[in-house]
């Protein structure tokens, strides 16, 4: 996290999140490329092989640095949020209407995680900031710096059922429920 003297706070995702991802692609990928060496290289056909390797690895490299470049900014005027799959999305703080923050779990057996809703005059939102990627530290500093919208907070835990039902439009797309045809 920064902050500067200017009002200006930067978040960025949890790290923890791109160490445990690459380990557990190596966990998978390792065994199987030793596998498909062994079974190439009496062939002579191993170069596919390493080229798949060196395919795979510059993915791996180009998601990770893609990964620690994501953020949130918040100026005293703009929220600039950093994406994975590119671009920035800015929002002016004169268009957010209400902030709100809520622990929600997938299931009642799952943990509950921190999750903040920044949301338009329509209820439609702006930014999300999930716990799953974002420290509670982080989405509390941000909440912080949007303290000119009315920030409302849900004492009891939701789940994602309970949120598809009253308030679907928060959700990201695959978060809704299919929708179903008689």
């Amino acid at each position: 996290m920064t902050v500067t003297d200017t009002g200006t706070v930067t978040v960025r995702v949890r790290r923890s999140l791109l160490a445990q991802g690459i380990l557990a692609l190596l966990a998978l990928s390792v065994p199987i490329m030793i596998v498909l060496y062994w079974l190439t290289i009496p062939a002579g056909t191993w170069g596919w092989v390493g080229a798949a390797q060196i395919i795979v690895l510059v993915a791996v490299l180009v998601a990770a640095f893609r990964y620690t470049r994501v953020s949130i900014t918040v100026t005293p005027t703009t929220i600039i949020e950093v994406r994975f799959f590119g671009g920035e999305n800015r929002t002016t703080i004169t268009d957010i209407d209400r902030v709100i923050m809520l622990e929600m779990h997938r299931t009642m057996a799952s943990q509950s995680r921190l999750q903040m809703f920044v949301l338009n005059a329509k209820g439609h939102p702006l930014l999300r900031m999930r716990g799953e990627y974002w420290s509670r530290n982080s989405i509390n500093r941000i909440a912080a710096q949007l303290s000119s919208a009315p920030i409302e907070h849900i004492d009891h835990p939701v789940t994602l059922d309970e949120l598809q039902t009253s308030r679907p439009e928060m959700l990201y797309w695959f978060e809704r429920r299919p929708i179903h045809f008689p």
